[in-house]
């Protein structure tokens, strides 16, 4: 007959794929003990829901996760891409799997799974110290130079874990195509790190005062890999549409809208010269009523604001709206709205 903490062991098992040592497993088992024992529930005046901020762990779970930190080398870091939220899970949860290694020099890299849509590219990528190098209290493998037939993909932005182990990390890396959009169909990607950094804290700075001290370090690669994705196009409108607030004007310039993601371009123009807005707090976009939310902002070199949704419509026409309610250049805000409408075929 099956125990509860079988099936809990069994289900956890499945969600990370990973087998960890039975030595892991007794260490977890203590530590999940100490912290169960430890626990002293809520009287019934004090009880309240709670609630996980960004980036916060609960306890036991972040007990789990050591586990399957232990495991390293021997066993999957995936369960740690459970970790990132936010549009940091996309490679993950939406891409497709790549599972391609390599191993230079005891750190063995792992590009994990790609996402790809009309817009960016995302790679899950983990890194593992198999030698458990002494001193060593963090790795990042952040270093990613992307190219396809088209060019070199820009970096954009992304995330590293934290987890309890020091030898093992999942890293999420965008990157923004040379030319914009992607067209629909296969793509041959090839990925190279030069380099992976390293945290060495056995050696502390020669004083307080020590001004340039760092305690990361790089290690020299190369990590290569090449694989093909699939890309949805989408669908290309420029409405070139603007309205004006007060002197200030927001122009809709491009909208590239694919099944998992719509990203939309604009400027705001007016003001004096060298001024650079914005758009600030809430954003809405909905395309036949139906909202999309607004999960990345970003500003382009030459001033112009990129949004990026985190879903997409799998059919571009029809009515859409988009509503900036304030704007803001350095401390200075201004509020609207600013609402643009107009109609794709």
């Amino acid at each position: 007959m099956s125990t509860t903490d079988d099936r809990l062991e069994t289900s956890l098992f499945d969600l990370f794929a990973v087998q960890p040592h039975a030595a892991a497993l007794g260490r977890l088992d203590e530590r999940i003990d100490r912290r169960l024992r430890s626990w002293t529930p809520r009287s019934a005046g004090a009880a309240r829901v709670a609630r996980l901020r960004p980036g916060r762990r609960a306890g036991v779970i972040g007990l789990l996760a050591a586990a399957f930190v232990i495991a390293g080398a021997n066993g999957s870091l995936k369960g740690l891409y459970f970790f990132l939220a936010g549009p940091f899970d996309t490679p993950w949860h939406r891409g497709v799997e790549v599972n391609q290694s390599q191993l230079v020099d005891g750190y063995r890299v792992t590009i994990d799974r790609a996402y790809a849509d009309a817009t960016s590219l995302a790679l899950a990528i983990s890194v593992v110290d198999e030698l458990e190098r002494p001193g060593t209290t963090q790795i990042e493998a952040f270093s990613t130079i992307v190219t396809d037939e088209a060019g070199e993909y820009s970096s954009g932005w992304g995330a590293v874990s934290s987890p309890d182990g020091a030898f093992a990390a999942v890293n999420v890396a965008w990157k923004t195509p040379a030319v914009l959009p992607l067209p629909s169909g296969t793509r041959t990607i090839h990925v190279e790190l030069p380099f992976i950094r390293v945290r060495d804290d056995s050696i502390p700075p020669p004083n307080a005062d020590e001004v340039g001290w760092d305690p990361w370090h790089r290690v020299a690669g190369p990590w290569t890999f090449d694989f093909e994705i699939d890309v949805d196009g989408g669908t290309t409108i420029t409405p070139d549409i603007v309205t004006e607030v007060d002197g200030l004007a927001v122009r809709v310039t491009r909208v590239i809208a694919a099944s998992s993601v719509v990203r939309v371009e604009m400027q705001v123009e007016g003001g004096q010269p060298g001024d650079q807005w914005w758009p600030y707090g809430k954003i809405e976009i909905r395309h036949r009523g139906e909202v999309l939310s607004v999960v990345t902002q970003s500003l382009k070199d030459d001033g112009s604001a990129v949004l990026m949704t985190d879903g997409g419509v799998s059919d571009a026409s029809g009515a859409w709206t988009i509503t900036i309610n304030e704007v803001e250049r350095g401390d200075t805000r201004l509020v609207g709205p600013w609402v643009l409408r107009f109609d794709a075929p």
